[in-house]
């Protein structure tokens, strides 16, 4: 019986156990999902996507993003890591962005949260609040788009009488989740 070198057995080893990780990866090719689309009160168009990709050159993270589209506001996006085959999971934070459409008739604050997230109240510069309800992607969407199951998204337009100094999310059962007093938008 030839007996073998316990350093090949843990090369062995050791070169299985990355095999069976590699396979457990799953590579995802960069695309786009659209999520919602609407009109602004001046009647510009918006559009709201989802995005997901491998996250650098490994399979084993996903960069997962949301895209705002607006005509006649700037257009904006966010992205963040995942793991392969998963979805997003940053709880009670905010990506939002606060901006005055170019014909100043309004201003628009958009963005994205975790699922837990039920209303995000915002302060403005003039002290007054505002509050948003963040809406699902559909629910068909969500059962065959599993990386969209944990993301509520909002595109909000309001007078243009102040903007965004504040942010607060709350739960469904009214619970504070994040506040952000010296909130900047992008």
């Amino acid at each position: 019986m030839r007996h073998r070198s316990p350093r090949v057995l843990l090369a062995v080893l050791a070169l299985l156990l990355l095999t069976a990780a590699a396979a457990d990866a799953r590579c995802i090719k960069r695309h786009s999902v659209k999520i919602a689309t609407g009109t602004s009160p001046s009647g510009s168009h918006w559009t709201v996507a989802g995005t997901i990709g491998n996250n650098g050159n490994s399979c084993r993270e996903w960069l997962f993003g949301m895209e705002f589209n607006l005509e006649g506001a700037w257009s904006w996006g966010s992205a963040t890591g995942i793991p392969a085959g998963g979805h997003y999971d940053r709880p009670a934070g905010i990506s939002a962005f606060d901006d005055l459409l170019e014909d100043g008739s309004s201003r628009v604050f958009a963005g994205f949260v975790d699922a837990e997230v039920a209303k995000v109240i915002l302060t403005l510069s003039n002290n007054q609040h505002l509050a948003i309800l963040p809406k699902s992607p559909p629910a068909k969407l969500r059962r065959k788009v599993t990386w969209l199951r944990n993301v509520r998204y909002f595109v909000e337009f309001y007078p243009p009488v102040g903007f965004v100094t504040g942010v607060a999310t709350l739960s469904a059962s009214g619970q504070l989740l994040y506040r952000d007093k010296t909130f900047e938008a992008f």
